[in-house]
């Protein structure tokens, strides 16, 4: 395939990062068709950029010259579209959540590995500098015992983050996915206990804030993760406790350290790639090699299974435990942790 023709589904202040990126900055792909319900708008930016428009998404995902479509929706229409999308044969990149919930998600993993589609999920953070300066240097510091995660954020332009009926969630599931992503890849493990408090400050219909705390299936990592996306700023903490050092970043401004003793080494971190054009190499890289993604359905799945943890726990004021796989190999000392 010399050139991959990508049909973008979703044009809002996110899918439109897309656009660019597509345009300008990744060789082997091409915008073909964009699908936009607003057909003034959708309509204008095709003539302006001399691609297909689409006012429904079922008509480009039945254009025979789309190879991949880029989901940039609202979540409430990721499971539709994502199922709709491998059975007509188009690689998928589908930005996070991958689903409202684990039903929805399960929908897309089953449907995508019965037609062997090619689905990877837009978990961006992976891409980030810090988080990959991070990665490198986590066998600096020993076993780790303690994961901490934490984003602020400014509240939402967009009114579908406060609305259930688009968004399926609030900060749990729009801004926390990120890290429960971020936490089973630095871990390499899956959650097994979430107990979550979560609360309504600016917005008026979903929670805004939580937080979070959580143990793994076969590690004994105790684990903490908060957002809150009603202040007047943002930020974004990572930090790894290990037994000889600890790893700690700031995915928003760009800086890292690693701390021994008493001694403070920053990070050699000289470049901060946008992580949306990460993910698009990514992306284009996987359908170039026919390999599977680096983020895959199931990687989707898990993050959805864990937000839905947090809500169930949030909801009974009670722990909740995650059902296991058949294939894990639980810890079954927890009281001494």
């Amino acid at each position: 395939m010399a050139v991959i023709r990508v049909g973008l589904i979703g044009m809002g202040r996110h899918g439109m990062r897309y656009a660019q990126h597509i345009m300008r900055d990744v060789q082997s792909m091409e915008l073909y068709a964009v699908c936009r319900q607003d057909p003034l708008r959708g309509a204008t930016f095709a003539r302006e950029h001399n691609v297909r428009y689409y006012r429904e998404y079922l008509d480009l995902l039945g254009d025979p010259q789309v190879n991949a479509v880029v989901v940039a929706t609202p979540p409430r229409l990721h499971e539709r579209i994502c199922t709709t999308a491998v059975t007509a044969g188009k690689a998928v990149l589908v930005e996070k959540p991958m689903a409202c919930n684990t039903r929805e998600a399960i929908n897309i993993v089953e449907t995508t590995s019965r037609t062997g589609g090619l689905l990877m999920v837009a978990h961006t953070m992976r891409f980030n500098a810090v988080v990959q300066a991070l990665e490198q240097r986590i066998d600096e510091i020993g076993a780790i015992h303690t994961i901490s995660l934490s984003h602020r954020l400014e509240p939402p332009e967009r009114d579908w983050r406060d609305d259930f009926a688009q968004g399926g969630g609030g900060a749990i599931l729009n801004s926390g996915i990120h890290l429960f992503d971020l936490l089973r890849h630095f871990s390499e493990d899956e959650v097994r206990h979430v107990y979550c408090e979560a609360s309504r400050i600016v917005y008026e219909e979903l929670e805004d804030a939580f937080v979070a705390t959580m143990r793994l299936r076969r590690s004994k990592i105790q684990c903490v993760i908060d957002v809150a996306r009603y202040t007047g700023g943002r930020s974004g903490r990572v930090e790894l406790v290990g037994e000889t050092g600890q790893l700690m970043g700031e995915i928003e401004h760009g800086y890292g350290m690693i701390i021994r003793e008493r001694r403070v080494t920053p990070l050699d971190i000289t470049a901060q790639p946008h992580t949306v054009l990460s993910a698009l190499q990514a992306f284009a890289q996987t359908i170039r090699d026919d390999v599977e993604p680096p983020i895959s359905a199931v990687d989707g799945y898990q993050a959805v299974e864990i937000a839905e943890a947090c809500y169930d726990s949030a909801s009974s004021k009670q722990p909740v435990e995650i059902e296991a796989d058949d294939d894990d190999e639980p810890v079954d000392d927890w009281d001494d942790c």
